[in-house]
């Protein structure tokens, strides 16, 4: 049986009264991080739409939920990006366009799961389209995305949206220590909030964020600082380095962040630097993640050296 985090329950309910009413469409898009739960709830719905017993919940007992956690269940299909590019592509769908029009062979429903949807390339994109426009009895298609921007309007307009929202950090707390998972003040600040993300931090990671605290802190050599910048997972530090500036922007705001310990004399020392000098230093961090995660031809040594800088300069150590 799976068990699902208590900020997903909303969306769950409603769902399972459309259902219930013979109300829910054919086409569901579930928008919202995959830390939070985002994958875990695909995999919910689709149970619970293949299980005999009725409902939304999947039993876990019934001949197709066990053919389900065999993943062996003939009448659903999971779709994931695939290759070096990661991406859906249109042969993917094109291979489950006759499985659409296939009888259940089950007697039940029919469904298929999209993960990371907003991956899908055009040609894919516009296949899926021609699938919603042509919806057959007891198929259900289940997008999963994480940026509902970058999905094509016209699928989205051909779905019903159902956004899973961030839990609070008491709900991510509590749920983090109900699973008995250690320091989870530490771990919810290195995956940004998101519990189920920061269920699967390692101790190894958690040991490296404790050292860049240290060398960000404690260092006033900018060749070393370099140095130490150019040996370290680039969006890691990056988002941790986003993530001191961020705090230290929302206290300064009266705003409530609490941070891990062994952080706290860091954000504490940015609370006490002019608020335009910390934005300035986000829109610089903001504009080289972006450039990483677009696989730009970035030079580490080049941005190493100029963060250093640009560090040291914002603090005073220049």
């Amino acid at each position: 049986m799976i068990e699902l985090p208590v900020w997903t329950h909303p969306i769950v309910g409603q769902i399972a009264e459309s259902y219930a009413r013979q109300r829910l469409p054919h086409a569901l898009m579930l928008v919202g991080r995959e830390g939070d739960g985002l994958s875990l709830l695909g995999d919910f719905l689709r149970r619970g739409l293949l299980c005999k017993q009725g409902g939304i919940k999947p039993c876990g007992q019934c001949k197709s939920c066990l053919l389900v956690h065999a993943g062996a269940h003939p009448d659903s299909r999971v779709l994931e990006p695939e290759g070096k590019s990661l991406t859906i592509k249109v042969d993917q769908i094109r291979g489950i366009a006759d499985f659409m029009h296939e009888t259940p062979q089950q007697g039940g429903n029919k469904v298929i799961r999209l993960t990371h949807s907003e991956k899908m390339n055009n040609a894919a994109a516009n296949a899926v389209l021609k699938m919603l426009e042509e919806p057959t009895p007891n198929t259900y298609l289940i997008l999963e995305s994480s940026s509902l921007s970058r999905m094509l309007p016209t699928v989205r307009s051909r779905c019903r949206l159902y956004k899973l929202e961030q839990p609070g950090h008491d709900q991510a707390h509590q749920w983090l220590t109900d699973n008995g998972i250690e320091q989870p003040e530490q771990r919810l600040a290195m995956a940004d909030g998101a519990p189920l993300a920061a269920s699967r931090i390692s101790n190894e990671a958690i040991d490296q964020w404790h050292r860049q605290v240290s060398c960000f802190l404690q260092e006033r050599n900018f060749t070393a600082l370099a140095a130490f910048i150019q040996q370290q997972d680039p969006l890691t530090l990056l988002n941790q380095t986003l993530l001191w500036v961020d705090t230290a922007i929302r206290r300064l705001n009266r705003q409530t962040a609490p941070v891990p310990e062994r952080d706290e004399d860091l954000v504490q020392a940015l609370q006490g630097l002019p608020t335009v000098s910390l934005f300035r230093f986000r829109d610089y961090i903001v504009q080289l993640k972006q450039g990483l995660q677009q696989q730009a031809n970035l030079n580490q040594q080049m941005w190493s050296e100029q963060l250093s800088a640009r560090w040291l300069e914002m603090t005073g150590h220049a």
